[in-house]
């Protein structure tokens, strides 16, 4: 449990966030709201770039996957690192265009390439996950107030829940920009955190390089699939995109975190070590948790919930605001079924509802790692056809289109009929190819009968 002193900079840091993000949120524009403007330079862009992406998915679930799996869950950060790195040169491309056309979200890229019904398509595969993530972090950063305070875990989603949609409802992605520079600096104090815990620790991880290739084949391909895949179709990695002012700040700051990323990615790898080592038969959910507050002082200890929070809503409120976007102008814009000048308000009413119902669903699903690999595969499915099209643009929208529903039916006819496993990565992008396939053999009969 935390002493007075721990809840008052829990205190200290919900007010300091709450003000920052309306403040942000003063006298602003359509471009401000929904892209600060395009004009982050290479200090914003770095941090909203990399707190966004070291949130729940990475400090719980990846630590929970070393100590599941040891050294051989690092294949997830070697395919992440890889990931990135091609996706400098492709987000190149997508920055030029993006910049040309106005683009704000990743299925206006589909959009502009391959028509409504795959535009259409890909911003449903967007919300899902965009909406998956709101909910993972929700019940990560709720099982560690309820780790760590009297609050239990339904009031501890609530709450969360609440503070996050004050700040986006008044500033919106200026908000989410602003927030991320203070929770970038906490998940730096909990680096120094994590140094301090492998040095003071009497357990010192030992690695072994053959440990890499301990695991089952399988689950190596899985692990490196899943983080190559997924930067190529972050659709917060793509706004920010959007939102930097001009190629060098892009450079930059896709280099700059995705160097900090991969070094936040080894010593989370010790820290799992350690625990896996130090504390045994708990869950691995919890796992970083439940090491944190038992190897830490009682002090410590009680600053790395404030830091660990901070890394959850630092990528909670990216996923909300993204997927509200998604919604806002993928759907009710583009149909028209809203104006413009009802953008702000209609954009307001959807990411309150979306937090009500992140907030049930986090109350439902309390398993972080099936939650994890369910939207991961979704996602690595979509980077895989996206990947494809840069390959090869000129790809037939048949493709496109049946590719993202045989997506959506090899994650969800699987995860009904056998469970969540680490095995849906392969299920998803298997099917994925296959309505690829399909969608080359009818663009084919088309040409063939229209002769």
């Amino acid at each position: 449990m935390l002493n007075t002193l721990d809840y008052i900079f829990i205190a200290i840091y919900f007010i300091v966030i709450l003000v920052v993000g309306f403040w942000s949120g003063h006298k602003e524009e359509k471009e401000d709201y929904l892209i600060a403007g395009r004009k982050l330079r290479s200090f914003e862009a770095t941090t909203t770039i990399f707190s966004s992406r070291i949130g729940a998915a990475i400090l719980l679930t990846y630590t929970a996957l070393v100590y599941l799996y040891g050294l051989g869950a690092y294949w997830y950060f070697i395919g992440s690192v890889f990931g990135l790195f091609v996706f400098y040169f492709f987000g190149k491309k997508v920055k030029k265009i993006g910049d040309k056309e106005r683009f704000y979200t990743l299925s206006d890229f589909f959009f502009y390439l391959k028509g409504k019904t795959a535009g259409y398509l890909s911003a449903i595969v967007v919300i899902i996950i965009m909406f998956g993530w709101v909910v993972l972090n929700f019940t990560a950063g709720a099982k560690l107030v309820e780790a760590y305070t009297p609050i239990n875990y339904n009031w501890s989603v609530l709450l969360i829940g609440l503070i996050i949609i004050a700040y986006l409802i008044a500033g919106g992605f200026k908000a989410v920009v602003k927030t991320d520079i203070i929770q970038t600096l906490g998940i730096f104090l909990f680096f120094v955190l994590m140094i301090y815990l492998l040095v003071n620790s009497e357990t010192k991880p030992k690695i072994v390089i053959s440990d890499l290739v301990a695991i089952p084949t399988k689950e190596i391909i899985n692990f490196f699939l899943a983080g190559f895949f997924i930067p190529m179709a972050s659709p917060e990695l793509w706004q920010r995109v959007y939102a930097i002012k001009n190629q060098k700040h892009f450079k930059r700051s896709l280099i700059l975190s995705s160097v900090f990323y991969f070094i936040i990615g080894f010593i989370l790898l010790m820290i799992g070590l350690v625990i896996r080592t130090e504390i045994t038969d708990i869950s691995a959910d919890t796992a970083l948790i439940v090491g944190f507050s038992s190897l830490l002082p009682m002090g410590l200890a009680g600053l790395s919930v404030v830091i660990i929070y901070s890394a959850v809503s630092s990528s909670a409120d990216t996923y909300l605001f993204t997927a509200a976007s998604s919604i806002t102008q993928d759907f009710m814009e583009k149909s028209g079924t809203i104006r413009k000048e009802k953008l702000f308000v209609t954009m307001r009413v959807i990411m309150a509802t979306l937090m009500v119902l992140g907030v049930t669903a986090a109350i439902i699903l309390r398993d972080i790692i099936d939650t994890t690999f369910f939207f991961v595969s979704l996602i690595m499915s979509l980077g895989f056809l996206i990947v494809v099209i840069w390959i090869y643009p000129k790809i037939n929208k048949y493709s496109v289109i049946l590719s993202i529903i045989f997506c959506l039916i090899g994650v969800i006819i699987p995860t009904v009929l056998i469970g969540i496993s680490t095995s849906l990565v392969i299920y998803a992008i298997t099917s994925c190819i296959i309505g690829f396939l399909i969608g080359i053999l009818i663009n084919i009969f088309k040409a063939k009968t229209s002769v």
